[in-house]
């Protein structure tokens, strides 16, 4: 094969994070303190009652006879560990306090821009676009295109690479520098790349090799070895795995009055943190959430409120206005540190509120505009209580803060650095089913694995119809009835943009031909975004699935969550079956 050089784009910076230095104890080191604080025992019967090798169980009970937690006693059955009193004095605690150090540090980083993998700061060979033609040979050149989807890169997956051992990132030093645009180089010769770090991700070494492959081909059909070229990467679709999460009926959240509710329960039972996303924020309801968060504030309650209203998609951003009037009625109740609104928009339709409780964090997850709804509407949203879907979430909402690439204010650098706090906590116990996340152009994908994997009927509800409904959700919907004989029905509440409510009709009409059952309801107003099919598969999302494109290049305009539950599905029908007309 030709030697081929393949060029890609990096984003290259550094930054004085905040490192926490020395080692933390591990689970297994906790539960074994709490072991011996149930009565002295000896290293083989630990080791026999936990499955754990005997030198594990040892090497645990020398670190914690070093921190003066534990001590070995001679009894008749031989030398047994048993706790001591200051042992005894943190056992409960959630966590066992650790013997660290906080200190400043620089540290550089390259964040690729095909599939958003990070590199310390020497990983990669990095030159400025000017320094590329004295740097390559005679050899093809191959570049690759960013991709939109990494516009924004992902701070948590930062401290995650830079950190070293025993080493845990706590802040970052704000700083106005721009991230610096570089390009990597590497080398693909017989199917090896030469210049990338072992762990970089698949998606990037396939597209590294599938572009070099190609352009050897095209010199080999032309007889030539040498030539430059350019090729750009085409986007790779991957489905990430679901993970197993905690679940119980109750946390599919139905209706408006339930909506209210459940913002109620979460605030008030919030002890920490709140933290509040609305696409949009009026002066009515904001007016009628307001007591619920300075009651919180009272009790030491720290509340964040963004807002996502485009900046392109209203010339009067009333969003905007009502945001700062809500923020000068907190200024004046005295709660300017406690409750704070942020002024700037994330440019997100997403819908979320998070906070933190004495069993562990909550997220809710939906169609509900938060600061905006009456709470009259039909609405659909989820409870989210899995730690690691939460923290992954938080990290998202940590990037959605952050603004223009390579700009870390405080906020965002606080919520990337929580969000990885709450992936690290214990899962909840009971019932687990499997969920995941949905993202922006994950939607339109997700309708094309409910069009492959229905075998009774795909349904779908919706604010808003607009044109682009046929080919996001009824075209891949018809091709599931015509195959497999479902049934699918779609509800919406309006048509919006360029659909007029008379073209509307003519589309139901025209499905409805087909099989599809696209029909209007008026009562109750449907505010939901839900896409279901069969029994046991449920996405609510912040998605119009009947009007809204989702875009590749804007990740996270969109929000939602899949959820495989027995019966969610249907539930969820027998409950709308319940409250729509006949």
């Amino acid at each position: 094969m030709t030697t081929v050089q393949v060029i890609f784009p990096v984003l290259k910076g550094s930054r004085r994070f905040i490192i926490e230095r020395g080692r933390r104890w591990s689970v297994i080191e906790h539960l074994l303190l709490d072991a011996v604080s149930r009565g002295a025992a000896s290293a083989a019967d630990l080791a026999k009652q936990s499955s754990l090798p005997r030198r594990v169980v040892v090497e645990a009970f020398i670190r914690l006879m070093r921190a003066g937690w534990v001590e070995i006693t001679a009894t008749s059955r031989g030398p047994l560990f048993q706790i001591t009193a200051a042992g005894a004095s943190l056992v409960h605690y959630e966590q066992l306090p650790s013997a660290t150090v906080r200190e400043p540090r620089w540290r550089g980083f390259a964040i690729e821009q095909l599939s958003g993998s990070v590199y310390r700061g020497r990983e990669l060979d990095l030159y400025h676009k000017n320094q590329i033609d004295s740097h390559v040979g005679e050899n093809p050149v191959v570049y690759l295109s960013a991709s939109d989807a990494h516009d924004l890169e992902d701070m948590g997956e930062v401290f995650t690479t830079i950190e070293g051992e025993d080493e845990i990132i706590i802040g970052v030093d704000r700083g106005s520098e721009k991230l610096a645009e570089r390009y990597a180089v590497v080398t693909v010769k017989d199917g090896e790349i030469d210049g990338l770090p072992g762990r970089a991700p698949e998606k990037l070494r396939n597209a590294i090799l599938k572009a070099a492959s190609e352009i050897s081909a095209r010199l080999a059909e032309n007889g030539k070895t040498s030539a430059p070229a350019t090729a750009i990467m085409e986007p790779v679709e991957e489905t990430p795995a679901a993970t197993p999460s905690a679940y119980d009926p109750t946390d599919l959240i139905i209706d408006g009055e339930d909506h209210w509710r459940s913002l109620d329960r979460i605030i008030s039972g919030a002890s920490e943190r709140v933290i509040i996303h609305s696409t949009f924020i009026s002066d009515e309801r904001a007016a009628a959430v307001l007591p619920l968060l300075l009651r919180a504030a009272e009790r030491g309650v720290t509340i964040d409120v963004l807002w996502g209203q485009d900046d392109l998609g209203s010339s009067t951003r009333s969003s905007q206005v009502a945001a700062a009037k809500m923020q000068a009625e907190i200024d004046t109740a005295g709660r300017t540190g406690s409750v704070r609104v942020h002024p700037f928009s994330t440019n997100s339709h997403a819908k979320i509120v998070f906070a933190d409780s004495q069993k562990g964090w909550n997220v809710l997850v939906g169609s509900c505009n938060w600061l905006a709804s009456d709470y009259k509407s039909f609405e659909t949203s989820f409870r989210l209580r899995e730690p690691i879907l939460v923290g992954q979430l938080m990290k998202r909402l940590a990037g959605l803060s952050q603004g223009r690439p390579g700009v870390w204010n405080n906020f965002a650098i606080d919520l990337a650095v929580l969000g990885r706090r709450i992936m690290d906590m214990p899962s909840p116990k009971g019932r687990k089913v499997p969920m995941r996340l949905l993202y922006g152009a994950e939607h339109a994908r997700l309708v094309l694995k409910a069009r492959d994997e229905a075998t009774r009927r795909i349904f779908a509800l919706s604010h808003r119809i607009g044109i682009t409904a046929e080919s996001l959700t009824l075209l891949p919907s018809l091709a599931a009835v015509k195959e497999n004989g479902v049934e699918a029905s779609f509800f919406y509440g309006r048509t919006t943009g360029p659909l007029s409510g008379e073209a509307g009709a003519d589309l139901v009409r025209t499905f409805a031909r087909s099989g599809l059952k696209v029909k209007p309801i008026q009562r109750p107003r449907i505010h939901a975004k839900v896409l279901g099919w069969d029994d046991d598969h449920l996405a609510i999302s912040s998605l119009n699935w009947l009007s809204a494109d989702p875009s590749e290049g804007k990740p996270y305009k969109e929000i939602g969550i899949l959820v495989n539950a027995p019966k969610i599905a249907d539930n969820f029908m027998g409950h709308f079956a319940h409250v729509m007309p006949p």
